[in-house]
């Protein structure tokens, strides 16, 4: 079945069982390790997005078979939205919270994934949303390594306030602006290496340290050895200034 000939709809309460359904499946697909890299939402989870005014679910359909969805939370500035430790300088009315996509195993390399994301973002620009954020776990690169792909960039490493799970942080601007403004100038490539879920314990680490330090992962080169993330550090004076002994420091190790 060709991508063209599948459906986009916005979901609503008839779609309960399929998105249950289609949650269901894509759990079980994954090892019993992986199972926490998706949010096992009930279905009173799914029934409070479908009746919110302020979140869109959409779904792509393969005749009556629901293969794809994706939530977009578009918070107003008079609630309380998720991820308020990032961007807590920022109005809700300004950020699109982008959630994760869900494509059947069955349906996998047909771009759903990348379909999904662009109609996450088109809805959130066509809303006035000056700044996509989203929040992934450390231990699920290929999520995030996506993520990336797609334009976002990594501006907080951490962990999440509610059950201290390692997690990434990124954001994209909608409107485009450039944000934080960055010193082009210094990069630092860091090899992911081939087996990058192995290697998530260290990576984390170090780049948790990046990030404390005002650098920021701006985007991803491919090469034979694995992906490298290209860090930035953020440019303004008296950060450029107190980064510069990290950056030299890093400049001179081989590998991160």
């Amino acid at each position: 079945m060709n991508n063209h000939e599948l459906t986009l709809k916005k979901l609503d309460i008839t779609d309960l069982k399929n998105l249950i359904d289609l949650q269901d499946k894509i759990i079980s697909d994954l090892r019993t390790d992986e199972q926490h890299f998706i949010l096992h939402r009930t279905a009173s989870d799914f029934l409070n997005a479908l009746s919110s005014s302020s979140t869109y679910v959409f779904g792509l359909y393969d005749g009556d078979k629901l293969v794809s969805q994706s939530i977009l939370s578009l918070p107003q500035d008079n609630e309380e939205r998720e991820l308020p430790e990032f961007l807590s300088d920022r109005k809700n009315s300004e950020i699109a919270i982008y959630k994760a996509v869900l494509v059947d195993p069955e349906y996998r390399g047909r771009g759903l994934m990348k379909r999904m994301l662009q109609i996450r973002e088109d809805t959130a620009v066509l809303n006035g949303r000056k700044i996509a954020i989203t929040q992934i776990a450390a231990d699920n690169p290929a999520s995030w390594i996506n993520a990336l792909q797609y334009g976002m960039q990594v501006t907080k490493v951490g962990l999440d306030p509610i059950d201290n799970a390692e997690v990434i942080y990124l954001q994209k601007r909608l409107d485009g602006k450039i944000e934080p403004r960055l010193n082009t100038q210094k990069t630092f490539p860091m090899l992911l290496g081939k087996d990058i879920h192995h290697q998530v314990p260290i990576l984390f680490n170090k780049m948790q340290k990046l990030s404390a330090d005002g650098w920021v992962a701006t985007s991803l080169t491919k090469e034979k050895n694995g992906y490298r993330l290209i860090w930035n550090p953020i440019e303004e004076t008296a950060q450029t200034i107190r980064l510069t002994p990290l950056y030299n420091d890093i400049r001179a190790a081989k590998s991160l």
